[in-house]
């Protein structure tokens, strides 16, 4: 797991046991990731002539070693799809221009939400799953990073579970909020106190189409509804409905 700081102005982290904090999710969660990474971000490929399956082909490729825009770059000159190394950098200072201000991606009940838990005492800690480079680059270009007062990034399936020894003594009130329901099991089953929510930002409606196949819209956050819950959290589809 890697951690890094998040703000330092009025208020630390409490680590006496009288304090409290809401456990957050990134992805899916409080940032559009479909929306920008599947829809924005591949469509400013195919502005270039990369074709969409060539496209995931790179993308399958690299993900595992850590996602970045120069290593999928990288893959698709090495696969003949970008012609040279000038194209790869006007492509590259293309993108990073075009997305280094990812704010539109949050959902709309964010920043009021992390805003009223601020102002009612609560510390902000943020659990991200994926690669901490990568996901540094989204939370910081979200502008989220100076509310939070501590940020967490695991590449670990489940991973956020092992954070709670630590925590669980240091606040007197816990809750977690996250669209993946494995985590907050995790979670749960090491803090049987934490108030857990599990948020889901796709309706059925969403995902009503002609050919039964999920759009790329909600291409990874429908796949979170198949994902079993063996342990009880409050269900919703908005911060609004997480009570402060």
């Amino acid at each position: 797991m890697v951690g890094e700081s998040g703000s330092q102005g009025e208020k630390k982290c409490v680590a006496d046991g009288q304090g409290r904090a809401i456990l957050l999710d990134f992805d899916h969660t409080l940032f559009d990731t479909d929306r920008f990474f599947w829809v924005d971000l591949k469509s400013a490929f195919a502005r270039f002539g990369v074709p969409d399956e060539a496209w995931e082909k790179s993308y399958e490729a690299i993900w595992p070693v850590g996602y970045s825009l120069a290593k999928h770059l990288d893959e698709l000159e090495r696969l003949g799809v970008i012609a040279g190394n000038e194209v790869r950098r006007t492509m590259l200072a293309t993108l990073e221009a075009a997305f280094s201000d990812l704010r539109i991606y949050l959902f709309p009940d964010v920043p009021a939400f992390l805003e009223a838990a601020r102002q009612r005492g609560f510390d902000l800690i943020l659990l991200s799953f994926g690669d901490p480079p990568w996901q540094s680059y989204k939370v910081r270009a979200s502008g989220l990073a100076p509310l939070f007062q501590k940020i967490v990034y695991t590449v670990k399936q489940s991973g956020k579970g092992g954070l709670l020894d630590e925590l669980g003594s240091s606040y007197a009130e816990l809750c977690a909020i996250d669209n993946n329901p494995a985590d907050l099991d995790s979670m749960k089953v090491r803090h049987s106190k934490l108030q857990t929510h599990l948020i889901c930002r796709v309706k059925p409606s969403d995902l009503e189409g002609p050919t039964g196949l999920v759009p790329d819209r909600f291409r990874e956050a429908a796949r979170y509804l198949s994902i079993p819950s063996y342990l009880s959290h409050h269900r919703c589809r908005s911060l609004d409905e997480v009570p402060l």
